[in-house]
């Protein structure tokens, strides 16, 4: 997309040439403005993605546990990640109803499948992000946390893998998750959803031509 022409200049109202400095100034300034309005969006989508994947943590797990054990942390983390697997398997067995060809509900099956797919592999690699259960500290913090976005960074996270927590050691070592890893993470289901959709609207224009 090629760049607008200014004509106007507002201080004065003198017209301006398109390849004034000008107006290559007027230009970089709204290009700037644009640029910073984006990023103002994706930052607060991100902190939304984090706020709403901790609510559900809060929400589903035993809050009369006033110390976690590794196992409980592993049960917690694979519950959130088999959180959707229901409505996946429902999902399916529609498709199998019938004998359809087509595939009802594209979407949101392949965001199930994608999601659970990344979430699974976190978990055994490179680690899951969530709250730090396993420091009494950092649990009564996330216990009182009134689920307002604006308090998530005095939440403490960490990054949990399947194998350490299998070991049964009771601390973790001192590796903190940043916020910039949980966003980065965001960016990525937000990056595979966008493939998804695409998939999708291809599935759904089959739909309309059967």
């Amino acid at each position: 997309m090629g760049k607008p022409k200014l004509n106007v200049l507002k201080e004065n109202q003198k017209a301006v040439h398109p390849k004034s400095r000008k107006a290559k100034q007027i230009s970089k300034k709204f290009y700037r403005e644009l640029k910073m309005q984006k990023r103002r969006g994706e930052s607060h989508a991100k902190l939304q993605f984090l706020g709403d994947k901790l609510a559900w943590f809060q929400e589903n797990m035993d809050h009369q546990l006033e110390e976690f054990t590794p196992k409980d942390v592993i049960e917690l983390i694979q519950k959130y990640i088999d959180r959707n697997l229901v409505e996946f398997e429902q999902i399916q067995l529609k498709h199998k109803i019938g004998g359809r060809t087509s595939r009802q509900h594209a979407s949101r099956e392949d965001h199930i499948r994608i999601t659970h797919e990344r979430e699974i592999k976190q978990f055994t690699g490179s680690g899951f992000e969530t709250v730090d259960f396993l420091n009494p500290e950092a649990l009564e913090i996330f216990k009182s946390w009134t689920g307002e976005l604006r308090f998530l960074s005095n939440l403490k996270l960490r990054r949990f893998t399947k194998q350490f927590l299998e070991s049964g050691v009771a601390a973790v070592p001192e590796e903190c998750t940043t916020l910039h890893d949980v966003e980065s993470d965001a960016k990525e289901m937000d990056d595979q959803t966008c493939d998804t959709n695409i998939v999708s609207e291809e599935h759904e224009t089959e739909q309309e031509t059967i």
